[in-house]
């Protein structure tokens, strides 16, 4: 398809960096100066307020928004939350609330009725997901999940491509490459503390 656009095509891509860069440098788009949009590896964040605390309908609405993001489509949302970021102080309560929360999430063949969560795309995907998590973890640690083993309801998680949720805490987010340039398309998200709203500015 790349080989017949010319300079008066757009071409639009989202997805993973690696085959955004394989596209983009297409010799056709290349001869062609063909405008080429990309939006890959996504790594939005959300912000906890210093002044939110754990009995403040904010602080509610944080932990669903945060619960909802890695959860719909099994996290695979170029939309999704991968850095969390909140007040060192209420890094602790943050990391119970989230484990709570995540917990009651069923995860399963979407047609049962109890089911929030299906799985990944398909086995390659699962794949990709934990080798993305593999490069987290030289910075990270899962403090919710596995990458290994998931409760399944009505499916197979083996061959259903399932994947649970994945929890990364990280303690030196400013000194910490990898949460703020991989991305693991999936079920993941890494919770950093801050210490005031520069440190949070400066790191979103």
């Amino acid at each position: 398809l790349l080989q017949h656009v010319n300079s008066q095509d757009l071409v639009t891509f989202t997805g993973s960096a690696s085959t955004g860069l394989m596209l983009k440098s297409n010799p056709n788009i290349l001869k062609e100066n063909t405008p080429f949009t990309m939006e890959a590896d996504s790594l939005n964040c959300i912000v906890l307020g210093n002044d939110v605390h754990p009995d403040m309908p904010e602080w509610d609405i944080f932990i669903k928004e945060i619960r909802k993001e890695m959860t719909l489509k099994a996290g695979q949302r170029c939309t999704g939350i991968r850095r969390i970021f909140v007040p060192e102080n209420k890094l602790e309560d943050v990391h119970i609330a989230l484990g709570k929360a995540l917990s009651q999430t069923v995860i399963g063949n979407p047609l049962n009725a109890s089911v929030r969560m299906g799985s990944l795309a398909g086995t390659t995907q699962r794949k990709e997901v934990r080798e993305q998590v593999q490069k987290l973890l030289a910075s990270s640690q899962i403090i919710y999940g596995s990458l290994d083993s998931v409760q399944v309801v009505d499916a197979d998680a083996e061959t259903g491509a399932f994947l649970s949720p994945i929890l990364l805490l990280n303690q030196q987010p400013f000194t910490s490459l990898e949460p703020h340039n991989i991305e693991a398309f999936g079920p993941v998200s890494t919770l950093m503390p801050y210490n005031n709203m520069d440190d949070a500015i400066a790191l979103s």
